[in-house]
């Protein structure tokens, strides 16, 4: 990593973050989200970039407020798709580096500074900057957040750790607060559409696909507590059944994201060895295991590979 000062240095009035934002059918999130975020912008070398992911009728009309914000470009696709729209304003963006923004994500006080100054202090091989996530939990669950460990808080977005450090060979990060350099992505050819979440499919992923991909081309991925957003969590995510589905759709998206025969066969095969197993232990199951969530992120990549998905 490199001081801020030895930052290179972006062309007169280009900006230094892209700060792109999806959003379908969330139009007062994604408003709270702006509000937090354009005071911010203020005087600082960003852009604000957000695209309304065919919404329907009534929030593309709440959503028509933002056109005409300063230092905000506002784009409508008419074709649904998360990593559709998250291309659509990579395509559009013209900063160094991408900053991805859930909708429901609520940047805290001193996010634009904090992001710039840290991604200012990335080396050239450094192509992925995670962001802190805090959880803005619902008031009614049939989950309570305290029995949630670490792989169900992932699925939930939740990114909570200390320090700035390079995590590559372990990478955190997740979509709602996550930085990816302009360069590695255009020669990645943008997300996999593939992959992105579509509606009510919950196989999203393509920013983790992402960053697995240019771990292997070599980039490094580094992540800093220091700008944060507050996420919120809806009570429907807070459930068994949710959580189940989800893990069963990451599976999914791990296969599409191996790449020869021989790499699908061999994950197949350790994941069948283990799947027994692990539907003896769920039995057992507690937040420090999860072994349900790991029993059906095998099954969900079986189900894909043996062509059973929907």
């Amino acid at each position: 990593m490199k001081d801020a000062k030895d930052a290179p240095k972006t062309s007169a009035g280009a900006p230094v973050i892209s700060i792109v934002i999806a959003t379908h059918n969330r139009s007062i999130d994604v408003l709270e989200n702006v509000d937090a975020l354009l005071p911010q912008c203020v005087d600082q070398p960003v852009e604000v970039i957000v695209i309304d992911s065919a919404s329907a009728p009534a929030h593309a009309e709440v959503l028509k407020n933002l056109k005409g914000r300063e230092r905000l470009t506002f784009i409508r696709l008419d074709e649904l798709g998360v990593a559709r729209a998250r291309n659509a304003g990579f395509e559009a963006g013209r900063g160094e580096w991408i900053a991805l923004l859930d909708d429901d994500a609520v940047p805290r006080p001193g996010w634009v500074e904090a992001a710039i100054a840290h991604a200012a202090r990335c080396d050239g091989q450094t192509a992925i900057l995670a962001g802190r996530v805090i959880p803005r939990w619902p008031d009614n669950f049939e989950i309570p957040p305290s029995q949630l460990g670490p792989r169900a808080r992932l699925l939930l977005s939740v990114v909570d750790e200390n320090g700035f450090r390079d995590t590559t060979d372990h990478p955190i990060g997740v979509g709602a607060n996550m930085l990816f350099r302009r360069s590695a992505l255009k020669a990645r050819g943008g997300f996999d559409v593939m992959s992105g979440r579509v509606g009510s499919n919950l196989a999203s992923g393509e920013e983790a696909q992402m960053m697995t991909d240019l771990i292997r081309a070599g980039y490094r991925c580094w992540y800093s507590d220091a700008f944060v957003v507050d996420h919120k969590v809806h009570a429907g995510r807070l459930t068994r059944a949710w959580l189940t589905e989800r893990a069963r759709k990451e599976g999914e998206v791990e296969l599409r994201g191996l790449k020869t025969p021989g790499q699908k066969i061999a994950r197949a095969i350790k994941m069948l060895m283990a799947t027994p197993v692990l539907s003896v232990f769920q039995v057992l199951d507690g937040p420090e295991r999860e072994y349900y969530l790991r029993l059906n992120h095998n099954l969900g990549l079986l189900r894909k590979l043996f062509g059973l998905a929907s």
